[in-house]
């Protein structure tokens, strides 16, 4: 019974594999009808179909669907045995052999091996040929008509569906990249602001405040509005550090060097002159330099000499603090404070600032806010005068130890003091250029983040073609006058902006030309025109436009002596010779015009 079994069991494998294709090529053709539909229903109706899923969806559901289906079904042993013996033609058999197997008589066992003598000769292969299916063709047509509907029926979507999902898409982009770009120009920030030293506080990520929304539901240009919210945030606490005391002392400390002077010649010329400038590093700098030079000695006697009487100079300037009382004065006198209080105030803030702050504080005249940035203004101005006293008196001590043979230890410690205070200024110097640095980011993004529009690819307001070009709004309408950002650009008038079109009632107007000579009298100015009469030739000197430019010439040289460009021991030439062209020119206008000598009649003769 072997090869009666061994037969039987090929016939099942071979009858499920044929039933396995014809189901498969029905459901197919099935899937493929109703692709062909939902094409349809997609081009007319725009019923969303993603259909880089939906041909692949239906082929592995026929697939799968005609796998179980045939597996289930799948034929019994004894029914394969006589569909075996009906094609082979072996008058049930196989079957009858299946059936009588395990009886004993006579004939059961005649029919068995005669079963058994069949099956060994029987080829399974030929009575059940594994074969296409009869109408292989229908789903391959179904296939080919469907591609071509696809391809080629446009999209109606007479219920507009597919715009929404199109304009959904392409607001969840641009929510995307909006998202994106504030976190990229927030991370930016952040770094600005730590160097800075700012610290702000953590938003509520659970909830926008303005719009209640969660920020999963927030639209692109809600997201924008808080960034710009929070950028005009810090822009303000930004804003409120540039006018902290700190800075206000930093800033007064840089006017009162802008006053500095040149020392006279020596080696403290560069130090003089980066403290004037502001450049409190390069002053640093060069006070190292100096200090290395004094340990090495390295300076000459006659260098010694200069750098004492430099010191001494720079001294006596930052001693003198006569501006800034009367300023300091002033602003006390602002506040409410009698005119002796605020002069004997003032000579004291710079030894004594926290007394400026305590007499502003026992006024009561002041509403709270006014007192806090008065006190903050005055404390700047007593606090730049303190460390401007301080220098002078380490520069005083350092002129005291400076000799011959070199820097006393006093003078040592000195110079050490002003180092330090060099470094103090530096140091608030550079918090300034973070302040500055990190204000200037937030307003740049603060413009960026305002100008962009509401919808990609148009602006909001802007008519007839409006566009948007690099985040700002640029287009041709007219609108009525209403708020918005003055620095967008437009063809148009009448709206924010900047327009470059022509008025909204603009009308054309009947206007003529008539060329008329008009009756003018010359009178004194420069020449602004010649021309070449024939005549006699007059000769003389031009005095007039050599005294104008003398005195042009004269205003240059005192607006650069009063700014310091011209270095001290040049100054006394420059006046000298300047005054030498004055004189020549005022004496060149009170010369009396030469007169030509008049012809003598010839002596009658008598």
């Amino acid at each position: 019974m072997q090869n009666v079994k061994a037969a039987v069991r090929a016939a099942q494998w071979r009858l499920w594999a044929v039933r396995f294709l014809a189901r498969f090529a029905l459901l197919l053709t099935s899937g493929v009808i109703a692709l062909f539909v939902a094409t349809l229903i997609d081009r007319l109706f725009g019923v969303f179909i993603d259909w880089t899923i939906a041909p692949y969806a239906a082929v592995a559901a026929a697939f799968l669907v005609a796998l179980v289906w045939t597996t289930v079904t799948r034929p019994k042993t004894l029914a394969a045995a006589r569909e075996l013996d009906e094609r082979a033609g072996l008058r049930e058999s196989l079957s009858t052999a299946l059936c009588v197997e395990h009886q004993t008589d006579t004939w059961s066992k005649a029919v068995v091996l005669t079963a058994e003598e069949k099956a060994r000769t029987l080829r399974v292969g030929q009575a059940i040929p594994i074969e296409a299916p009869s109408r292989w063709y229908v789903p391959a047509f179904a296939i080919l008509g469907t591609t071509i509907l696809w391809m080629s029926l446009p999209r109606y979507d007479l219920l507009g569906l597919f715009a929404k999902r199109e304009q959904t898409t392409v607001n969840q982009q641009e929510i995307l990249q909006v998202k994106a770009e504030v976190k990229a120009k927030d991370d930016k920030l952040a770094e600005m602001l730590a160097k800075a030293g700012v610290e702000l506080k953590k938003e509520d990520k659970a909830e926008d405040a303005a719009t209640a929304k969660p920020p999963t539901e927030l639209t692109a240009e809600e997201i924008r509005r808080a960034a710009v919210r929070k950028l005009t945030d810090v822009n303000e606490k930004l804003n409120q550090m540039q006018q902290s005391e700190r800075q206000q002392q930093l800033q007064g400390l840089k006017d009162q060097m802008k006053q500095l002077k040149q020392p006279g010649p020596g080696p403290l010329q560069e130090l003089s002159k980066n403290m004037a400038k502001g450049d409190f590093a390069k002053a640093q700098e060069n006070l190292q330099d100096l200090q290395k030079k004094l340990e090495e000695s390295k300076l000459s006697p006659q260098e010694k000499e200069q750098l004492t009487e430099q010191i001494k100079n720079l001294a006596e300037q930052l001693k003198n603090q006569s501006a800034k009382q009367e300023e300091l004065k002033n602003l006390m006198q602002k506040a409410g404070m009698d005119k002796k209080s605020a002069e004997e105030l003032a000579k004291q803030a710079a030894k004594n600032p926290d007394a400026v702050k305590k007499a502003l504080e026992q006024m009561k005249n002041l509403s709270p806010e006014d007192q806090k940035k008065l006190a903050e203004s005055a404390m700047a101005m007593a606090k730049s005068m303190q460390q401007s006293d301080k220098m002078s008196q380490a520069m005083q001590q350092a002129a005291k130890g400076m000799s011959q043979e070199g820097m006393s230890k006093e003078g040592q410690q000195a110079m050490q003091q002003m180092a330090q205070q060099m470094s103090e200024m530096e140091q608030m110097a550079q918090d300034g250029k973070a302040l500055e640095a990190a204000m200037s980011e937030a307003q740049q993004q603060m413009k960026e983040m305002g100008g962009k529009c509401d919808n990609p690819g148009e602006c909001k307001g802007c008519k007839e073609g409006g566009k948007c070009e690099g985040g700002n709004c640029k287009g041709k309408g007219n609108g009525m006058w209403r708020q918005g950002d003055s620095a967008n650009q437009g063809k148009g008038s009448g709206g924010p902006g900047k327009g470059d079109g022509a008025s909204p009632e603009q009308q054309a107007a009947d206007y003529k030309m008539e060329k008329k000579k008009a009756n003018t009298k010359t009178g004194a100015g420069p020449i602004i025109g010649t021309r070449l009469v024939y005549g006699e030739q007059v000769r003389g000197e031009s005095q007039a436009e050599f005294a104008s430019a003398v005195e042009n010439a004269k205003g240059e040289a005192a607006e650069a002596l009063e700014a310091m460009r011209v270095p001290r021991e040049y100054q006394d030439a420059v006046k000298s010779y300047f005054g030498t062209l004055e004189k020549k020119a005022a004496d060149a206008k009170s010369e009396p015009k030469k007169s030509e000598p008049q012809k003598s009649e010839p002596a009658e003769k008598k």
